[in-house]
């Protein structure tokens, strides 16, 4: 088994802090200096472990002051393994993209088989506040809340609490990254309610191959450049105005 890594024994110490209860939610952790001497490495693994937990949400650095525990850290202590593996850099950008698109190709399944009529239109009309805050100029905050809200709604149309559990989880790592797109690039918001529309419309038809079609264009115009320049994010908005993606 190999051994943990410098970054690795810090984390898994303020994990353990957490779970034991030395640090509860609030608390100050020890100074940077003091962590090193704990887990015997320099400080360039704690700050490197801060970074990730910080990620994660299971601790706030805040400059000048110290890191504390996050306030609402007991919600996520046992899904944050998963979480940060991928924060550790052993994933590339396609990777990501494949994996989200294959927990996506599972959630609309489930969501033809079990999701009521009634609760179609409630995602539908989630992603049409969407297309009124791109409308109405809202500002991109506003925008993010509303698309991780129909994405979250999603994973609660499966009617299974393990998807939905998971798929949240994996959202809220995504959507760090989603906020700063919407921050360089203008056409986020107009191309997310663009591909959210085709979704409601294949799922509301029960099409189950139009559905996973309009995941993996999703996938492919909409998650693999939210890593990239919004040089790239352009790209995607182009290939939407030229009809690759079709209004419903």
């Amino acid at each position: 088994m190999p051994r943990p890594s410098a970054v690795d024994l810090v984390i898994n110490q303020v994990k353990d802090w957490i779970t034991d209860g030395t640090y509860k939610s609030g608390d100050r952790l020890p100074p940077e200096g003091d962590i090193c001497s704990i887990c015997n490495v320099s400080r360039g693994p704690v700050r490197e472990a801060m970074k990730v937990l910080s990620a994660v949400g299971l601790v706030e650095v805040k400059q000048g002051d110290g890191t504390y525990i996050t306030k609402d850290e007991g919600t996520g202590v046992l899904l944050d393994p998963l979480l940060l593996s991928f924060q550790k850099s052993y994933w590339n950008k396609q990777e990501l993209a494949e994996f989200r698109g294959a927990i996506e190709h599972s959630v609309v399944e489930l969501i033809i088989k079990k999701a009521s009529d009634e609760e179609l239109k409630n995602l539908r009309a989630i992603n049409y506040e969407l297309v009124i805050a791109v409308e109405t100029q809202k500002s991109r905050d506003e925008m993010v809340d509303i698309d991780l809200r129909f994405h979250k709604k999603m994973g609660e149309l499966t009617h299974n609490v393990f998807v939905f559990i998971l798929y949240s989880r994996l959202l809220e790592f995504l959507f760090k990254d989603v906020s700063l797109t919407y921050k360089k690039s203008a056409s986020m918001g107009s191309l997310s309610a663009k591909m959210h529309g085709n979704i409601c419309a294949a799922l509301e038809n029960r099409d189950l191959p139009r559905a996973l079609r309009e995941i993996d264009l999703a996938m492919e115009n909409h998650v693999i450049p939210i890593e990239e320049s919004a040089d790239t994010y352009e790209k995607a908005e182009k290939a939407m105005q030229q009809g690759t993606v079709k209004d419903t």
